[in-house]
């Protein structure tokens, strides 16, 4: 079952050469990986009967990203930060703020934010 959130994982971060440490997987232990750019927290849960890895990816060439790769390898978007907002409109700002806080929050809550 862990072979294809391993696999999935991997084919994500191929381009980087990141690969989920065996011994995190085998222990389903919490981790982080800074490589590359990149800088990736990581913890497993079980949901609806399925067991997952759930990481938080963040790089300074992309959006944030909260994501899952379940063991049957299906993968689900979580949650994303917001680029941008349209300078002139006061709500996209409000918006913006609000969607992004939001987020953070939920990263945070779920233990994959770094202090």
């Amino acid at each position: 079952m862990s072979d294809r959130i391993k696999q999935a994982f991997n084919e994500e971060f191929k381009s980087w050469n990141i690969v989920l440490p065996e011994d995190d997987l085998k222990e389903r232990r919490r981790g982080s990986i800074t490589k590359a750019g990149w800088s990736i927290n990581y913890r497993f849960g079980r949901e609806g009967g399925l067991e997952y890895l759930e990481y938080f990816a963040t790089h300074r060439m992309t959006n944030d990203t909260l994501n899952r790769i379940y063991e049957n390898g299906s993968r689900e978007v979580v949650g994303y930060v917001q680029e941008f907002y349209a300078a002139d409109d006061p709500q996209a700002e409000r918006d913006y703020f609000a969607h992004n806080t939001k987020f953070y929050e939920e990263v945070k809550s779920r233990g994959l934010l770094e202090p």
